[in-house]
């Protein structure tokens, strides 16, 4: 009875939360569905801010947080890759300043905008950037592309791989510090093919 009672307080708040809100149903689902089709790239902008610190996936639900508290602020038919790239910058400041409290070495303020500066592109450029890095990660060898998708895509730790595949952590960071120069020089080759067509 009592998770009945629980379940109906927080259905009819969250009925009294949408209906107080100043976005109509049609704009929330439009909102929702920019928050969607951005996620790639926004996950992508946090990570080139956050080189080699781990925190990735909290500061994109951060940044997600904030977007959706925010969106009454958001209007419509501005350019929303933008303004969440603003909002993740911020986000990303926010981690830094916690993980210096704790002692942890992070890049400064002054960097991190000018990575900012340097992953804010047009939408058409990350998407050829995206098909010119997903052309050169089909070129990867079988245990390259393991250890990248185990890096950059499971959210788990560099050791936990090292246990699994028995190679040494440090072993593991100089091969993937030698897997990204080769995508990125295989990106921009890709990249340079593209502009010459």
């Amino acid at each position: 009875m009592i998770a009945k009672n629980v379940s109906t307080a927080l259905a009819e708040f969250v009925v009294m939360h949408f209906l107080s809100m100043s976005l109509d149903a049609s704009q929330q689902a439009e909102f929702v569905g920019q928050i969607t089709r951005h996620q790639q790239a926004l996950r992508a902008y946090i990570v080139s801010l956050m080189p080699g610190m781990d925190g990735v996936q909290d500061v994109l639900q951060e940044t997600n947080l904030v977007l959706w508290e925010k969106r009454g602020k958001f209007k419509p038919g501005t350019h929303f890759q933008a303004w969440a790239y603003a909002i993740a910058r911020y986000e990303v400041k926010a981690h830094r300043r916690k993980a210096i409290a704790l002692g942890v070495t992070t890049l400064d303020d002054d960097l991190i905008e000018e990575l900012a500066e340097r992953g804010e592109k047009t939408p058409e450029e990350l998407e050829q950037r995206l098909r010119s890095l997903n052309k050169c990660l089909g070129k990867l060898q079988d245990k390259e592309r393991q250890l990248i998708e185990h890096r950059y895509f499971s959210g788990a730790t560099l050791e936990s791989f090292s246990a699994a595949c028995g190679r040494p952590v440090d072993s593991l960071r100089v091969s993937l510090f030698r897997i990204r120069d080769a995508l990125r020089q295989c990106i921009n080759k890709e990249l340079t093919r593209g502009e010459l067509d």
